[in-house]
């Protein structure tokens, strides 16, 4: 089984950012609560309150599909005001995994080297 992770950063249009932390607060029980492989979901804002970055991880490739699955839907309304600006996919992805995020302009690392503890 191959971990694998996301940084997503999202660039939150202008007067945007109250209903932008609505929609956040929303995601993050449905995730913790549902979603046992997803390994880390966590969202950053910046200073200045215009963009946010999202640091996903998951047990595997699988995962990460259940969860585009269930967050799929709700996707379009969230982009609407945050753009995606930036997609990176740390990890060896399964094809179903670059195919599901073909569309998002997703940059994929391999890993070089390393751990995680």
């Amino acid at each position: 089984m191959n971990k694998i992770s996301y940084i997503v950063e999202l660039s939150i249009q202008g007067g945007k950012l109250d209903e932008f932390k609505a929609k956040a607060e929303g995601y993050v029980p449905a995730v913790k609560d549902n979603e046992p492989d997803t390994l880390a979901y966590e969202w950053y804002l910046s200073p200045d309150g215009k963009r946010c970055l999202i640091r996903e991880a998951f047990a595997s490739s699988d995962a990460l599909l259940t969860h585009l699955g269930n967050v799929g839907p709700s996707l379009p309304e969230l982009l609407a005001i945050a753009p995606i600006t930036q997609f990176e996919v740390l990890g060896t992805a399964s094809e179903a995994v670059v195919n599901a995020l073909s569309d998002f302009g997703v940059v994929h690392f391999s890993q070089l080297g390393g751990f995680e503890r």
